[in-house]
């Protein structure tokens, strides 16, 4: 009997292995085996599938190969499909409408043109195990973002003068996003950007213009986001006293140098709020006064956006396809970052004694610096103003305050693209992906765009911003499949007050050590290409 007992135990451990080194991988027709199986580690980087959400709520895992068709815009294959309560409906070759489709997930990497369709879509699985070594230690530490924009093309990340579309994680939460990118004298009529993908991410770009004001002496144009409107004003104020829980801050946030004034978070609450007060004495026009802040936010939304991901686990693409086409769990997600809050103002009313709210500063992202103004809603009838920021500990960085006179409304002037080069050489094909409006320029991990730009006036000073618009899909980190939680991802979505003073301890042993790590593990974009690997 034990002969027995051993010996059909061997020929199951030998049929086992048999069926695991199998190329046909996909041996179980439920899905959520399936779903195991091609995330699992031993054939996340050497099975290739591509998965289709379809957007009526079915799903097709394509299996080894399939073949894109430009031309009638479908994607065949063989695979398996499953409908919406994920019982196997058909196995064979199947094609699918590129358009019926909501997200796609794959672990193959997307290198050719006609593979943009898909690349647009495409939640890329357990490709980075060469690429992203640095981040293996420490997942949540690894760097993202969207694009990165540079004025001058070699500077380093810490010197980024633009971040575009920061909250647009998904195609339906695609949106327009403007950046100052302040006064410049241009020589002759040519201006010129570069566009970095320095993440392990696909970013799809819709459009990149530039916004031009030309500028008459002692004249600035601001951007208050909110409304989006531009303002042309006069008159700088400086700061002459500005405090916080830790003391005189006012050397922090006088001047435009990098030297940011931040806390660190509260330990038992991540939604902790704090106060930083400013003092403007001597302010000679006191009416149509706004508010200058150069700030941008510390790792805290990236390091919540990253336990998401990892919460999702194996069903990250299952998550974004019922986020793309379910518009109340679209709404849920944006729940922890209202509970988080953005950098609300507060003017004194010397009269009634208080503190009166005037507007919020509020814009994703941890790079580059954001420039804006915010209106100040009333007057005050004193040189002397004080105002309040209130906001979340731990969560912005702000490296200078001034106060301003608004004069009025303006409007810039477009500026479309006249050029694209890729990584030194024009390219055609960049620019005709910009130009149309159903197309998007799509840009992976190691790519660089220069985008030029011709002003209507030659050898002039401008007000500059960037306008940028698109989405962007963050890859899955395959240490992040490990960490699959759906109780957690239901209480950030649905109980986002518990969630945040739940996660703050673990948050805390982050947060000395990923700022630096962050940085660390960006891709070099001189010398990283996705192409060659």
């Amino acid at each position: 009997m034990k002969r027995n007992a051993i010996f059909y135990c061997l020929i199951t451990i030998v049929l086992i292995i048999g069926l695991q080194s199998c190329a046909k991988h996909f041996f179980r027709s439920n899905y959520k085996d399936v779903n195991d199986l091609i995330h699992n580690a031993a054939y996340l980087q050497t099975k290739p599938y591509l998965k289709a959400h379809l957007k009526n709520g079915d799903i097709i895992i394509l299996k080894d190969t399939w073949q894109i068709d430009t031309t009638l815009n479908i994607v065949n294959g063989a695979g398996s499909k499953y409908n919406f309560n994920r019982k196997l409906m058909f196995e064979g070759s199947v094609n699918i409408p590129i358009d019926s489709v909501s997200i796609f997930e794959t672990n193959k990497k997307l290198v050719k043109p006609e593979t943009n369709r898909v690349a647009a879509l495409s939640i890329l699985a357990g490709v980075d195990a060469i690429i992203g070594l640095l981040c293996l230690s420490n997942p949540k530490a690894c760097f993202g973002s969207c694009p990165t924009f540079y004025i001058n093309e070699n500077d380093n990340f810490h010197y980024a003068d633009a971040e575009g579309f920061s909250d647009a994680i998904s195609p339906c939460l695609e949106y327009a996003d403007i950046d100052a990118l302040n006064q410049t004298q241009i020589k002759g009529n040519r201006f010129s950007i570069t566009m970095k993908n320095e993440a392990l991410e696909t970013h799809c770009v819709k459009d990149v213009k530039l916004l031009a004001y030309p500028l008459n002496q002692n004249e600035r144009i601001y951007h208050y986001s909110a409304s989006n409107k531009f303002y042309l004003c006069e008159n700088t104020y400086q700061l002459s006293n500005a405090k916080a829980d830790e003391g005189d801050i006012t050397s922090l946030l006088k001047n435009k140098d990098r030297e940011e004034r931040f806390s660190l978070s509260d330990e038992q609450n991540l939604k902790s709020k704090e106060s930083v007060y400013l003092t403007f004495e001597q302010v000679e026009h006191t009416k149509e006064l706004g508010l200058l802040l150069n700030f941008r936010q510390t790792m805290m939304t990236t390091y919540l956006f990253y336990s998401a991901m990892g919460y999702m686990g194996n069903q990250v693409s299952d998550r974004f396809a019922m986020f793309e086409n379910d518009t109340v769990l679209r709404n849920k997600h944006v729940a922890t970052y209202k509970e988080l809050g953005g950098i609300d103002v507060y003017l004194y009313d010397e009269q009634a004694s208080n503190w009166q709210l005037q507007h919020t500063f509020d814009e994703k992202g941890p790079i580059a610096i954001n420039k804006q103004i915010v209106p100040l809603q009333q007057s005050t009838n004193t040189s002397k103003v004080k105002i309040k920021l209130v906001l979340n500990r731990g969560l912005w960085r702000i490296d200078y305050a001034s106060l301003t006179n608004i004069k009025e409304k303006v409007t810039p002037k477009e500026v479309s693209v006249s050029a694209i080069y890729n990584k030194g050489r024009i390219d055609n094909f960049a620019l005709n992906q910009i130009i149309k409006p159903e197309k998007y320029l799509i840009s992976m991990p190691g790519d660089e765009f220069k985008f030029d730009f011709e002003l209507p006036h030659t050898d002039s000073k401008y007000e500059l911003f960037l306008y940028s618009k698109g989405y962007y899909l963050e890859w899955m980190r395959e240490e992040w499949i490990k960490e699959k939680n759906l109780l957690k991802l239901n209480q950030m979505f649905n109980h986002p007050k518990k969630y945040l003073k739940e996660v703050a301890k673990t948050y805390k042993q982050y947060e000395m050590y990923m700022e630096s790590e962050f940085w660390d593990s960006k891709i070099d974009t001189k010398n990283f290409s996705y192409y060659e690997n």
